[in-house]
């Protein structure tokens, strides 16, 4: 049984085994709880999957 991963998207802790989706990004792969998180992430990935690079024009939080 695989460890909870965190939706980078809602922060929702979910296993890897039980994603509705996933998507690799620069070598990483991420986990989403749904499709709506999901997509959100292919909006923006760096928003939500790389908030430590430097800043892109776009506010973190």
């Amino acid at each position: 049984m695989a460890d909870k991963v965190k939706d980078p998207v809602c922060g929702m802790e979910i296993r890897p085994e039980d994603a509705a989706a996933h998507e690799e990004h620069e070598g990483q792969t991420f986990y989403f709880c749904s499709e709506g998180c999901h997509k959100a992430f292919l909006k923006d990935p760096h928003r939500f999957g790389h908030p430590s690079h430097e800043s892109s024009g776009h506010m973190h939080h």
